[in-house]
């Protein structure tokens, strides 16, 4: 059967290529020769999402501010002073011939679809013309989406917390894994210890990255996380893996992945990609090896300060062998209804300069791997779509450097796997793994990367089992990762959905839709242990004990327990760290303050064992009478009426804004959906900390796929929207209904759509 009735062709540089769309409107692109075969995808790409690549690519040139104002104008200047278009270029100059003739090809195919003059709406909304794809854009826009992944962030809050609200908060809110969190990779351990502190130019970084989160991304990924999982052949019941996984990012207009599929004669691959790479980077199959992902948080972004001295024309940093000089670039930003701002950007030894004044004596330079030098991350991709099982697609990564990605993997003859793929820094020192370092000092320096052969990585474990979900990779500190990452409520969760065997494809996707937070279920079983109380207090305490940790969209505990953990969140923390760093740390829009908090309150009930002692034990009856009470006030207060009779999934809803709504209002903004669960759980719906502020999801699963492969053609997706982004095409927002409940539609299989 053909799933494709809608096809046009297309004139491509070597044959004709034909692109279906199938009932979901995902395109499949047809080609004979690999040169074609990018040429379509990249044709593809520009008929459903061009928008969103020139949002894109703007952002990373820091040319945003001319579409949509002076709000974007702080973005703009960081993007240029971390010289993300220099990278991008400089990639693509250090290419091999294969992989620069394929992105090449795809950049002819986004300006043959634009040649055709079918721009998409915003366009013309916006004021701006088109102006042609480059290779080099292609790079450009792929890093400014995971700049916001990176962990320099964290550092900036760390210090900021630090200087601020000094070394006792500090100390409580160290974010490191405790004994008995699962990790991916055994064997047991613990991380390093930290060994330094330095505290300049906290302050202005911190503000500048607060004025540029909105337009950036960084403010969507406060809480940004992922699933992904694979069940070996012992545990499932056709004898063949089963592979899942959901990324948990903010809900963009168009949403960040886009689904395709592609064939010729090289190869043939579906999967969920980012408009504008010639490539599936991040989730897709071959038919012979499947492939996953999740963010590891991997540290490759450290932190200098910088000193520099000024005498007339001449400028010079100081280095650990003396005094260098240094000159800067200006860069014009012009800017929209406004007058155009020069911005004076700077490079030291250690990396661009992106926050301080290098005239005013200091500045602070960012290293990250995917900047120092030409990534030749790329040619990875075309190795992916080749590789024919488990073992070739491991290998394959050699080479791959940002982002850093637990990579989870199944083939067709019973093979699973892992890798943390990505390039980390060998480091003398720690100190930069925890906050800002002098730039001068030898031993702050990296001494090289990670060999490959030494990344944590397994095959075909004895448990027949491989879980992911941004939980602590390996707690060996060799080789170091991070020291930030503990989420460990989902990765608990999904090993208990996984106990056992005989598990089906249909059994992964309920998973996925899974409410249940372990976190909320201690909380309610440490309640049921408690009063009873008086009043709104006992009232609150019932309806959150009767629910025993399931957060799901038709009942009321998931609206009294969101209260409830705002509410705790921040007396808790009070208690802990005293009233300046709470208040600071939860409502700052400086990305990592708000993880912060939120994985101290989570460690509240850790561990989550029968009988365990946990933390939030010691909290005392007076103040959770009083926590209980506020937040069942909370709760009428949000549900206009009795809580009790709430449905959590009448409150908790989307909220995805267009990129262009600065400009033009809601125009291009799809429905809202309204769904269950909260951060902590599988099927993620991360929400703000405000008290009293609506509940509008952050982050939230932008694509679920479930691969079976026993039967590949079996296979499922779905995303938070539609495949095009184009407002008002008929898949602008129409598996939005399905995503909110939980429903998959067909990855229509190679088969149906080669007919």
């Amino acid at each position: 059967m053909d799933c494709c009735a809608d096809r046009v062709e297309v004139a491509g540089p070597e044959n004709t290529i034909t692109v279906g769309r199938d009932p979901n409107g995902v395109p499949h692109v047809h080609a004979r020769g690999e040169t074609d075969a990018w040429f379509g995808l990249g044709w593809a790409a520009a008929r459903d999402r061009l928008w969103q690549m020139e949002y894109d690519r703007r952002r990373g040139h820091g040319r945003w501010a001319e579409v949509v104002g002076a709000g974007a104008l702080e973005a703009d200047r960081l993007a240029r002073r971390m010289r993300l278009a220099d990278a991008g270029r400089a990639d693509v100059a250090a290419m091999d011939a294969g992989t620069a003739a394929t992105f090449g090809a795809y950049a002819d195919g986004v300006n043959a679809f634009a040649a055709t003059g079918d721009l998409p709406p915003e366009y013309a909304a916006a004021g701006i013309a088109w102006e042609p794809w480059t290779p080099a854009d292609s790079a450009i826009g792929f890093k400014v989406r995971h700049l916001v992944m990176g962990i320099w962030q964290y550092k900036v809050a760390r210090a900021a917390l630090l200087g601020r609200c000094g070394p006792e908060a500090f100390t409580v809110l160290d974010p490191r894994p405790l004994p008995g969190m699962r990790v991916t990779v055994p064997p047991e351990g613990r991380l390093a210890e930290e060994d330094g502190r330095t505290l300049e130019l906290t302050e202005r970084a911190r503000a500048e990255v607060e004025a540029a989160a909105p337009y950036l991304g960084f403010l969507s990924e406060v809480e940004a996380g992922s699933n992904a999982w694979v069940i070996g052949p012992g545990r499932s019941a056709t004898g063949k893996p089963l592979m899942a996984n959901d990324s948990h990012r903010a809900l963009d207009v168009p949403n960040v992945y886009w689904q395709a599929h592609l064939t010729c004669d090289a190869f043939t691959v579906t999967g969920g990609t980012f408009p504008g790479i010639p490539g599936f980077p991040h989730f897709g199959t071959n038919g012979r090896v499947g492939w996953a992902i999740t963010n590891a948080s991997g540290d490759a972004q450290d932190l200098y300060v910088e000193s520099f001295r000024t005498s007339g024309d001449w400028t010079e940093v100081r280095t650990a062998t003396g005094w260098e000089p240094v000159e800067p670039r200006d860069e014009v930003i012009r800017v929209r209804d406004a007058e155009p701002y020069t911005e004076r950007c700077w490079v030291s030894p250690n990396g661009p300069i992106v926050h301080g004044d290098p005239l005013a004596g200091s500045g602070l330079a960012l290293r990250w791997t995917a900047t120092d030098r030409p990534c030749l991350q790329y040619a990875v991709l075309g190795r992916m779509v080749r590789a024919g099982g488990v073992t070739e697609l491991l290998d394959a990564q050699d080479g791959w450097v940002d982002p850093m990605n637990n990579l989870v993997v199944a083939d067709v003859d019973g093979h699973i796997g892992y890798l943390l793929r990505g390039e980390l820094p060998q480091r003398e020192s720690l100190t930069g793994t925890y906050l800002p370092v002098p730039g001068w000092l030898p031993e702050h320096r990296w001494t090289g990367r990670v060999p490959f052969a030494e990344m944590p990585r397994v095959e075909d474990p004895e448990e027949q089992i491989i879980v992911t979900s941004n939980n602590t990779i390996t707690a060996d500190e060799k080789p170091f990762i991070n020291h930030s990452v503990n989420d460990m409520h989902r990765v608990e969760r999904i090993h208990e959905l996984a106990a056992g065997g005989g598990h089906t494809r249909d059994d992964l996707e309920a998973w996925q839709g899974d409410t249940v937070s372990v976190g909320a279920r201690a909380w309610a079983r440490l309640l049921a242990r408690r009063g009873p109380y008086e009043g709104a207090a006992e009232r609150a305490r019932q309806v959150i004990a009767d629910g025993d940790g399931d957060l799901g969209p038709d009942g009321a505990a998931g609206l009294v327990y969101a209260c409830f953990r705002r509410v705790a969140g921040r007396r808790l923390l009070i208690e802990a760290v005293g009233e300046e760093a709470a208040a600071w740390l939860l409502t700052s829009p400086l990305p990592g303050c708000a993880v912060l908090a939120r994985r101290w309150f989570s460690v509240m009930t850790w561990p989550p064992r029968p009988g365990a002692a946990l933390p939030a034990d010691a909290v005392a009856d007076g103040l959770l009478a009083e926590i209980l009470a506020a937040a069942w006030a909370d709760a009428e207060h949000a549900a206009g009426g009795d809580p009790a009779k709430a449905r959590w999934g009448d409150h908790l809803r989307t909220a995805a804004r267009h990129t262009l709504s600065p400009v033009v209002g809601d125009v291009f903004d799809p429905p809202s959906v309204y769904v269950g669960g909260d951060a902590e759980t599988v099927q993620n719906a991360a929400y703000g900390w405000d008290e009293r502020g609506p509940f509008e999801i952050t982050n939230l699963s932008v694509y679920r796929q479930v691969l079976d492969l026993a039967e590949l053609g079996g296979s499922r997706w779905i995303v938070p929207g539609g495949v095009s982004g184009r407002p008002g095409d008929p898949h602008y927002a129409d598996q939005l209904g399905d995503w909110a409940a939980h429903r998959l539609r067909p990855m229509y299989p190679w088969s149906d759509a080669d007919g």
